[in-house]
């Protein structure tokens, strides 16, 4: 169901897991950053009654998502440190258009992406953590996630030609799948 065109580098998870608590840090950060696509979204493109009703329940799922981290960290006796940012976002979101309507086109797709990638990252998460709480917390985020980045790719068929949509995604997940083969392995969500 995914778009992806590559799986995550395998030593990723290994990276991940002997450093938790960065991941869990950047998780945190991921779904504020999550909510605030959604709220640019829903704020750029005002009349489109679809985006509206969609991101603002996806705004209110991401916060919900970033109120449950922050208090996993808490209960790990963390406090969630500044956002360095996000490497691989930033790659992947400088190939976005920069004219309408192809702009909303490609922020709708980058979107769509990048939560098709939360979700497998989420997903190798759950299936390789111990702790049993945060592997059902992980997998339910995982699911959801995967929720998101159909609710993107519908959108951007709403407004768009399907196969012009297909088109495109092609080429933005052959550019994502060049991004992440080239990352090094960070504990980041998307490291």
């Amino acid at each position: 169901m995914l778009c992806l065109k590559n799986k995550s580098n395998a030593e990723w998870i290994k990276v991940a897991l002997e450093n938790l608590p960065l991941v869990i840090m950047d998780h945190a950060h991921c779904e504020k950053k999550a909510a605030g696509t959604g709220i640019s979204l829903l704020s750029t493109y005002y009349d489109k009654k679809e985006i509206s009703f969609s991101m603002s329940d996806l705004v209110e799922e991401e916060i919900g998502h970033y109120r449950s981290v922050i208090k996993i960290l808490e209960k790990m006796g963390l406090t969630l440190g500044r956002d360095e940012g996000d490497e691989y976002a930033k790659k992947l979101l400088s190939f976005v258009n920069k004219n309408e309507p192809e702009r909303m086109l490609d922020r709708l797709l980058t979107a769509g992406i990048i939560e098709a990638r939360s979700c497998e990252r989420l997903q190798i998460l759950a299936e390789n953590i111990n702790d049993q709480e945060l592997r059902k917390f992980y997998k339910e985020l995982s699911d959801s996630e995967a929720g998101h980045y159909v609710t993107f790719v519908r959108l951007a068929k709403t407004y768009f030609d399907e196969n012009v949509v297909k088109k495109r995604l092609d080429e933005l997940t052959e550019i994502e799948a060049e991004i992440i083969k080239n990352l090094q392995n960070k504990p980041l969500m998307h490291g």
